[in-house]
């Protein structure tokens, strides 16, 4: 990713230069943290509001039922999908955000939502948080495998936290997470990224040179101490980045978000 702009470009969904600052980037020798900051919480929630549902339900399920069974219909029906709970929402909220961050500011592809398919709405999902790839010049593919936490105050023991799943399967894609990942690119726009990721699987084998570590931090505090500690301490080949997203009334605006979906289509 590049650093001096921190994949900061044209964004269409969730839209973080409408809503936050702009990126204030830090090194730690060779890796790179960016900050984003929260400059107005209600254009924030009015954006993912309106993004969610296309994460947890096909857009033409959507679509069927507000035809056959009118608009209201479609609350009720991602009420069925949408976690209840707190916790589980700001999870979910987490991993949202960073697959959008690395689709529409960084170019990666992410593949289909993996929570329209989880077994029920308030279990977190197993194997990588977010997963993306991209073929660069030469046709040949990075990935990135990303871990997101997202709390109220983010600690030291987050970082810890976020680090011990990066360095799950010694740094590298689950091999069940990234098969799963190719698979849903098979038969996409994607087929020949997702093909490619198969060979690589199969046959060639991944390797840290084509990875990136991505921790993103959703959180109502500034972690960066925390994250500048844990990338000096790191002593792998795996290149890092950090993103924080700061959002000081964060427990607010993730309950906030998730009742305007179901408000927006009552």
């Amino acid at each position: 990713m590049e650093t001096a702009t921190y994949c900061a470009g044209g964004n269409e969904v969730t839209s973080y230069k409408k809503w936050c600052n702009p990126f204030e980037v830090t090194h730690v020798e060779s890796h790179a943290i960016g900050v984003l900051t929260s400059a107005t919480d209600e254009v924030g929630i009015t954006l993912l509001a309106a993004y969610l549902p296309s994460r947890y339900a096909e857009t033409k399920s959507l679509t069927r039922i507000a035809e056959r069974f009118g608009k209201g219909q479609v609350a009720k029906f991602l009420q069925n999908k949408l976690p209840t709970k707190q916790s589980a929402r700001s999870g979910d909220l987490g991993e949202i955000l960073a697959a959008a961050f690395l689709e529409e500011d960084c170019g990666y592809v992410i593949g289909p939502s993996r929570l329209i398919q989880r077994d029920h709405q308030e279990w977190a999902m197993r194997g990588d948080d977010v997963l993306a790839a991209k073929l660069d010049s030469s046709s040949k593919v990075h990935l990135i495998k990303g871990e997101a936490k997202s709390r109220a105050q983010a600690r030291s023991a987050t970082v810890e936290e976020a680090r011990d799943g990066l360095q799950r399967s010694d740094g590298l894609p689950s091999p069940h997470s990234l098969t799963q990942f190719a698979e849903r690119l098979l038969g996409t726009v994607n087929d020949e990224l997702g093909e490619k990721i198969l060979t690589l699987q199969l046959e060639d084998g991944i390797r840290p040179k084509i990875v990136t570590h991505l921790m993103f931090l959703f959180a109502g505090n500034n972690p960066t101490s925390h994250v500048k500690a844990d990338l000096t301490d790191y002593k792998g080949d795996i290149a890092q980045r950090a993103v924080i997203l700061q959002v000081q009334a964060h427990q607010d605006f993730v309950h906030a978000v998730y009742e305007r979906v179901i408000a927006d289509r009552a």
